[in-house]
């Protein structure tokens, strides 16, 4: 039955992927009754492809919205065709809330650092241009994503599972950066990372759960899903000491903020 105290976004999750996708309207049923009311499917996770199938679900689905970019895992591949497609047909669609996953991967290197910078910065100018908010993957990476915000002078984004240190969230939130918290909060080895989700400020966090990876305790070693952010976010708010209900409407609040949808009326299936 659907809790009516808590109203959660899960502000990031690769619906799209075959898992999801193949049963998505359970998938989304089963979000809607542990109060998930809003999610964002993030494209830019297979090349181009993936920002195509993420539009499809948006445009399918009531209350779900996507993003639009190249990841920097595949920042190596056909990015000179790949780019003028995210700028020029997808970026400016209503169903298009933001530019990424985009940013840098040094732990798995799966491209030339120097072409992930450029499909990164790339990535930031077309932010800028269509006014909607950048989300960033930086694993490894915490200075250059730093230099490449401060050279174009970016502010506002989103960091999407967070796993940086104390200072990357401090130098973020002096750039008025949201920062996303998934499921890792909730692991054994987490602690540090929930301590600092305790003490962003309340405005600017986020959680998410990056479904299908990152399932959160008690779910770990299943698929991850939409409905688990519910873990992620009753985790953080228990160190913060507030109330679940209380804790979700901000996070909620701080999502549709972000994303531009304060006026929008959509909830997924059943909200």
């Amino acid at each position: 039955m659907t809790d009516q105290n808590v109203t959660l976004f899960d502000t990031h999750a690769h619906l799209d992927f075959a898992d999801m996708r193949d049963d998505l309207d359970a998938v989304l049923e089963a979000a809607s009754a542990e109060g998930v009311r809003r999610i964002v499917s993030i494209g830019g996770s297979d090349g181009i492809d993936s920002n195509w199938r993420a539009l499809e679900i948006a445009r399918a689905h009531r209350g779900v919205w996507c993003s639009a970019g190249i990841h920097p895992h595949d920042a190596g591949g056909d990015v000179d065709a790949w780019l003028p497609i995210v700028a020029d047909e997808l970026a400016e669609l209503p169903e298009v809330v933001a530019i990424g996953e985009a940013g840098l991967d040094y732990f798995y290197d799966k491209a030339p650092k120097a072409r992930q910078r450029r499909v990164f910065a790339t990535q930031l100018e077309l932010s800028q241009k269509v006014g909607k908010p950048i989300v960033i993957h930086s694993r490894d990476a915490e200075d250059d994503t730093l230099e490449i915000l401060d050279e174009l002078g970016y502010t506002g984004g989103i960091l999407h599972c967070f796993t940086g240190s104390r200072p990357f969230a401090e130098a973020l939130l002096e750039r008025d950066f949201y920062i996303s918290f998934s499921g890792i909060v909730t692991f054994k080895n987490g602690r540090e990372l929930l301590e600092i989700a305790r003490d962003v400020p309340a405005e600017r966090v986020l959680v998410e759960t990056d479904s299908p990876f990152l399932a959160p305790v008690p779910r770990r070693g299943r698929p991850n899903r939409p409905a688990y952010v519910r873990h992620t976010a009753g985790k953080i708010a228990e160190i913060r000491g507030e109330e679940l209900g209380a804790f979700a409407a901000q996070t909620y609040a701080n999502a549709c903020r972000v994303f531009g949808l304060e006026g929008a009326e959509d909830t997924i299936a059943g909200g």
